[in-house]
């Protein structure tokens, strides 16, 4: 058995002057709700690839100040090779492990505690480091499934017409994401994050479907196009929420990704915002879009994360490590596995057979 312990604390407080490292993203806690802990299992078990080569790479939490600390990790296994890096462009947590085709177990079992608050903007200037100021405008340029020209250039034009203040055109981009969009309970995950699939669906349709990385991805690359840094975050719900049972999960979070947006005012450092639960939301109560309940709740979650979802890495379009045969991976929400060089589906933890479940501690 291998722990690592990491700085325990209850302040989660957060920072003033931001370094340009995901660890510090910029946010304010909401002091009046409780620390909430959460003690998190994930197993895995590719002994049924009894002679193959098996390697798996498992996404970990990341820490935000003022939201989230990974308190502890710890990690049970008999792979050959077995540890922890965030040796990848986005600096990605990732605990990676390699079987030989000749081991017999080839199970690997992560235990962590995590605590987190509210994450709340306030919406007021803050100081912010001139190198968080560069490495934000890295997140203005397109990626494989990121555009920034075409058909989302044309619509974010359209969207934010002559707005120049920065913050009322990410508003006026997740106001209209909101607005035009709807949960399709067919889409595998949370979905392929194709922006211009999307717009292709709204042209056709009059409207757009999709699930949370559709949406998110959609997110940024509008607000990309519109000059505003923007990233998905992936993440996974790992308990009830106080808002919503749309928004919760229970004891197993297997099935329970979800993917959520920051994105980043030159004077308020990185802002929090979910363009896609209001559509489950919806969806699973029942309600219009345009009910007070569904508005009031768009309102709050443009500068808001709930204390029951953990954010793991706002990685997409780029390569593991070590390096895997399948090459680039689109994100990193779920696990990633190989047998013999050979992708397993994630979307089928059954025959993937990994569990990963979550209890609240406080």
């Amino acid at each position: 058995m291998h722990r690592r312990e990491f700085i325990k604390t209850t302040a989660l407080t957060g920072a003033i002057c931001l370094t340009p490292s995901f660890l510090n993203a910029s946010s304010t806690p909401t002091l009046k709700e409780p620390l909430a802990v959460y003690k998190l299992s994930w197993k895995f078990d590719l002994s049924h690839h009894s002679a193959n080569a098996c390697a798996l790479w498992v996404p970990l939490p990341s820490d935000i100040n003022g939201f989230q600390r990974l308190i502890e990790l710890g990690d049970s296994t008999e792979a050959e090779t077995h540890f922890e890096s965030d040796h990848n462009r986005y600096a990605a947590r990732t605990f990676y492990a390699h079987w030989d085709k000749s081991a017999q177990s080839k199970t690997l079992d992560l235990s962590m505690t995590l605590a987190l608050r509210d994450r709340q903007c306030d919406f007021r200037p803050k100081r912010i480091c001139p190198e968080t100021l560069v490495h934000a405008r890295e997140f203005l340029a397109p990626s494989a499934h990121i555009p920034t020209d075409g058909a989302v250039a044309k619509v974010a034009k359209i969207i934010v017409g002559g707005e120049k203040n920065p913050l009322k055109k990410a508003r006026k981009i997740y106001d209209w994401i909101v607005a035009n969009s709807y949960r399709d309970e067919s889409v595998q995950g949370c979905g392929v994050g194709s922006p211009n699939a999307m717009l292709s669906q709204l042209e056709q349709d009059g409207r757009m479907g999709g699930k949370c990385l559709d949406m998110s991805a959609l997110c940024v690359a509008l607000m990309r196009a519109s000059n505003i840094p923007a990233r998905e975050v992936m993440g996974i719900r790992i308990g009830a929420s106080r808002l919503s049972p749309a928004f919760g999960a229970g004891e197993d979070i297997t099935k329970a990704q979800h993917c959520k947006v920051e994105f980043f005012i030159p004077n308020m450092g990185w802002i929090p915002c979910d363009p896609a639960d209001i559509t489950k939301l919806v969806l699973k109560e029942g309600i219009e879009k345009n009910s007070p309940r569904a508005m009031e709740l768009a309102n709050k979650f443009f500068g808001f994360w709930e204390n029951n979802w953990m954010a793991l890495n706002h990685a997409r379009d780029f390569d593991l490590y070590p390096a895997n045969t399948q090459g680039s991976l689109d994100s990193f929400g779920y696990p990633y596995a190989e047998v013999d060089g050979e992708y397993l589906d994630p979307f089928d933890p059954k025959s993937f057979s990994y569990t990963i479940r979550s209890a609240k501690e406080a």
